[in-house]
């Protein structure tokens, strides 16, 4: 009996496919997550040798983690690039703050986008689609698979660790 390619991969893909998108969507914006999870299928497709990986479920998932870590830091560093450009901006447009304010803005920004970093994954899931992209808690407990009180839960420590972030900072 020969190894079928198309069939392990399309059982695979049968078997695993709504847990890599839950995965995917408690890591990065469930909006990115079909996307992020389709890169991933398309990379295991890729592998030359697939009946020789040891585990190609687990090759999948680290591979979809791998794709979720580059998409934050391409968005960091989008975010940083585009409140620079703010300052550039600003400083250059007559009748807007002065410098040394649009620099502390940045420097404000900047803290922020930090101690949003620091948050377990969860939380910052949850708190990056409530604050920043206006879901409600039903529509984040939905997309992460917790519940609205655990949601909640992942806001509010999501802001008090900002807060408490800044205030040490300043």
């Amino acid at each position: 009996m020969s190894f079928d390619p198309t069939d392990w991969l399309a059982r695979l893909f049968r078997d695993n496919s709504r847990a890599l998108l839950r995965f995917v969507a408690t890591r990065a914006d469930p909006v990115d997550a079909e996307d992020i999870a389709q890169e991933a299928w398309l990379r295991l497709q890729r592998v030359r040798a697939p009946e020789q990986l040891e585990n190609p479920r687990a090759f999948l998932f680290q591979t979809a983690s791998n794709l979720v870590i580059d998409k934050l830091r391409r968005q960091r560093v989008e975010s940083r690039y585009l409140a620079q450009e703010m300052v550039l901006h600003d400083a250059l447009v007559p009748g807007t703050p002065t410098t040394e304010h649009a620099v502390e803005a940045q420097d404000e920004l900047a803290a922020v986008l930090d101690a949003i970093d620091e948050l377990p994954t969860k939380c910052r899931a949850a708190f990056v689609m409530h604050r920043g992209r206006g879901m409600s808690y039903p529509e984040i407990a939905n997309a992460l698979g917790v519940s609205i009180s655990m949601v909640e839960k992942h806001v509010i420590f999501a802001l008090k660790h900002c807060r408490k972030r800044l205030h040490r900072d300043s």
